[in-house]
């Protein structure tokens, strides 16, 4: 065998050896869902979004595809501030040669609580029901290989087919939201920042294709938080972010920052001047990656697009090229803010 042929076997071994550790995306702002039930409604009123990525293109004959779609609405505000949040996340993962596949659809609630005219606290909990299958037509085992050469003929010693199992997943997680300062362009000093806690998988359902009870989904716990800050006088905000996942031994840590500069500004009065933005930012998942992004907002639209430059060990096989991520978002209010005072109420 060739090294990268080697280096690709060993990778996927570590991707099925790994392979009760959730999805991820890069873009975590993006994937609000995904982060924590308490984000449902959480500093919006309509937020609508689309994830993909494609990656380990370089090391794998057959790429992790991963696409996500959720939706989630502010409902039966009262004047204070106060409402109810709904979600609904879907997602479906196809890993590898086996097209190991995952498909969840999720619900979200929240209950929000304005503290104060700035301040929202939210406590969510999410369900999610899932289906997991595996292909193991294209895959050669250990067994099948007598020293010299790979036999096919040979009994691998694994199932002939693996079934498919189902399971019901459930989370709850805590956000705290606060908003203050001015929207417009003479003075623009918002501030925005919003922080979370949430822990995933409390129910620890069965996890196996061999259907063993032993073997579970483990508990996953994150902490969240990104800001958006406003350098007063100027066309410039600053959003930093960071999320931090610990799931069993596994841990992921992703900090970063962009830049974003406002273009133009809507009109107060009429629809017909638009507000647009770029940002472009770097993250870095530890030990394992760099994440350049770049984003465009136009109204109430975002589109974003990043790639992970594999840093790990596995370079010698990736080449450095880890994976592409894109993002689409519609969000009422939208980025830029449609009134010259940021309230919540």
């Amino acid at each position: 065998m060739k090294m990268k042929n080697i280096l690709s076997a060993l990778a996927v071994l570590g991707a099925v050896t790994l392979s009760a550790q959730d999805i991820h995306f890069s873009q975590t702002t993006e994937t609000p869902l995904l982060l924590n039930p308490s984000q449902a409604g959480l500093g919006i009123d309509v937020r609508a979004h689309v994830n993909y990525k494609d990656q380990w293109r370089s090391v794998v004959s057959a790429p992790y595809k991963t696409i996500n779609a959720g939706a989630d609405f502010a409902l039966l505000k009262r004047n204070g501030g106060t409402h109810m949040g709904i979600g609904v996340n879907l997602f479906n993962d196809k890993a590898g040669d086996s097209k190991m596949t995952t498909s969840m659809g999720q619900l979200h609630l929240s209950g929000v609580v304005a503290l104060n005219s700035n301040n929202l606290l939210s406590v969510g909990l999410v369900a999610g029901y899932a289906q997991r299958s595996l292909n193991n037509s294209e895959l050669t085992w250990g067994n099948q290989y007598d020293g010299q050469q790979y036999n096919p003929g040979s009994a691998s010693g694994e199932p002939a087919n693996f079934a498919s199992f189902n399971y019901l997943d459930v989370g709850a997680g805590v956000s705290w939201f606060f908003a203050t300062g001015s929207s417009n362009l003479s003075s623009k000093d918002a501030k925005i920042f919003n922080i979370g806690f949430s822990v995933l998988h409390i129910n620890k359902p069965q996890y196996s294709f061999y259907g063993q009870s032993d073997s579970k989904l483990p508990m996953k716990i994150v902490a969240h938080g990104n800001a958006s800050i406003g350098l007063r006088n100027t066309n410039l905000i600053l959003e930093p972010s960071y999320f931090v996942a610990i799931q069993a031994g596994h841990r992921e840590i992703i900090p970063g920052c962009m830049a974003k500069y406002i273009f133009g500004q809507s009109s107060l009065y009429t629809d017909r001047k638009k507000s647009s933005a770029l940002s472009y930012g770097l993250f870095f998942r530890v030990g394992d990656a760099i994440v350049p992004m770049l984003r465009y907002e136009f109204s109430y639209y975002s589109i974003a697009a990043s790639y992970d430059v594999n840093v790990s060990g596995l370079t010698a096989a990736s080449r450095a090229r880890g994976g592409f991520e894109m993002s689409l978002r519609y969000m009422i209010p939208n980025a830029f803010g449609q009134k010259t005072s940021r309230s919540l109420i």
